[in-house]
């Protein structure tokens, strides 16, 4: 598997005996393990009244990530029987909550099933409720004279093959039809799936707007056009005339962002986010985009706006609190089961443990392991330890896109991911200083902040790490001299 399985209740002591704790006492997971969030929700959604003790929850984390009893009593020091028997309990005891027979070798399977079939019912209700009343409410507005285009794709891409990230996916279909979240950030890695994504989400909830609108700004679009273009799909009006400032713009869309209901995705907003400087600044000239989400952001309107960017743009709050409008996903590499299907819809036929160590190299990156497979397949009749044993992962085009995200980072960034990579386990703050020079080591948060609003770094209890194809492309670069 390729996310590296990780110990997240604070259990020290190596004795059986435990107190129970409640379940919501068991700290918030962090960032970089997509596959442990998602069982921890699962675990809250499904047995919302269960009261499991730290071992039982970290026994469930770790089997959901496929670790074995042995691996799980190494990571937590306890007895590997013991370990043993509290799996059996803990299986037993969730059987009888969910009415189903569930085992080390099924519950993942049986959890992901129920989930979605949960989560489907409450989306249905609410797109019957809420979505209704929506489409209702506005039929009036285009019967009275006003033609609104229903869906207009811009250059969104054709996504072929899209496997996994329903969680993720349901959780967004969420924030836009529940939570009417009226800003939404997507942020990752190049190659990742962030626009897949998106289309996917699109796809399943334009219905329930009167209007959908997807630009991408990845020629750097000039912006006083892209707002007159946003205002005529809008409006199907061909000759509006645009107010002078682009204060008075954004209001102008603003208001028409509340009349009606749209979901608007820009697509690429890294475009206009400045290189070789830390995270999130604009570029000369391009100010005013960052004017227009803190606009968004900011004011009332009846809308989503939906944004994808390789980085986090700075000076908006993007935040995972109900309190406030805004939501941001970090969106990691495919888990192992949802790779291994990926890898089979790229045409690659291989047995687990290839895959899994396929997955592990490429951190689970839809576009590298697009490319890999194709290598694999013409190049070496599909045998996967045949390229693996090239320890050449790093080329063509997966060296070009990564060689475009790493020349946006600045020297100092570039220093610290050096030191990361030559790390074996995840390092400390003390451990990359140590690297750096004290001239540089005033502005070391502020970089760790600029890798982590690019998803360069995974941060985990004060702990730092990279993920695993970034290693490999500094370690190809280090030995072509590059780096």
């Amino acid at each position: 598997m390729y996310n590296g399985a990780r110990n997240f209740i604070n259990d020290t002591t190596p004795t059986p005996a435990k107190v129970a704790d409640p379940l919501y006492l068991v700290p918030s997971l962090p960032q970089g393990q997509p596959e442990s969030k998602q069982a921890y929700l699962i675990l809250q959604r499904l047995f919302p009244n269960a009261e499991l003790s730290n071992i039982q929850t970290t026994v469930f984390l770790q089997a959901w990530q496929g670790k074995t009893y042995q691996q799980i009593a190494q990571s937590t020091g306890y007895d590997a029987d013991y370990i043993k028997d509290v799996g059996h309990k803990l299986w037993r005891k969730l059987s009888e909550l969910l009415g189903e027979s569930l085992s080390k070798h099924n519950f993942c399977s049986i959890l992901r099933r129920r989930y979605q079939q949960l989560e489907d019912t409450e989306l249905a209700q609410v797109s019957h409720t809420g979505g209704v009343r929506t489409m209702q409410s506005h039929k009036s507005k285009r019967e009275s004279g006003r033609s609104l285009p229903m869906c207009d794709w811009g250059e969104a891409a054709a996504v072929p093959v899209f496997v996994g990230r329903q969680f993720v996916l349901t959780q967004l279909k969420r924030w836009i039809i529940e939570d009417h979240n009226r800003l939404i950030g997507i942020f990752g890695l190049g190659g990742v799936g962030k626009t897949a994504l998106a289309v996917k989400c699109v796809e399943q909830v334009q219905s329930l707007f009167d209007c959908v609108i997807w630009r991408s700004l990845r020629d750097q679009p000039d912006f006083d056009a892209l707002m007159m273009d946003l205002l005529q799909s809008i409006t199907g009006q061909e000759d509006l005339e645009l107010p002078d400032t682009a204060q008075d713009k954004v209001t102008l869309l603003l208001a028409y962002l509340n009349e009606h209901r749209c979901l608007l995705v820009l697509d690429d907003w890294f475009s206009v986010l400045q290189g070789h400087e830390l995270a999130g600044s604009y570029q000369e000239g391009c100010e005013t985009y960052g004017l227009l989400l803190r606009r968004i952001s900011e004011s009332r309107h009846n809308s989503c706006v939906l944004i994808t960017s390789r980085e986090q743009p700075s000076g908006l709050a993007f935040t995972d609190n109900e309190a406030f409008p805004s939501r941001t996903l970090y969106l990691d590499g495919l888990d192992q089961e949802s790779g291994q299907e990926a890898l089979k819809a790229f045409g690659l036929e291989a047995s687990d443990d290839c895959s899994d160590v396929l997955l592990e190299r490429y951190t689970g990156n839809p576009l590298a392991l697009r490319i890999a497979v194709k290598t694999i397949v013409d190049f070496f009749a599909g045998n996967v330890p045949q390229f693996l044993d090239r320890d050449e992962l790093i080329y063509g085009d997966i060296r070009r896109l990564l060689l475009q995200q790493f020349g946006r980072l600045s020297k100092l960034e570039m220093s610290i991911m050096k030191s990361l990579a030559s790390l074996d386990t995840p390092g400390s703050l003390a451990d990359i200083a140590q690297d750096i020079s004290l001239e540089e080591s005033d502005l070391l948060l502020d970089a760790l902040e600029s890798l982590h609003r690019r998803s360069f770094i995974w941060k985990q209890n004060g702990r730092i790490s990279v993920p695993q194809l970034l290693k490999e492309y500094i370690q190809a670069s280090n030995k072509l001299g590059r780096a």
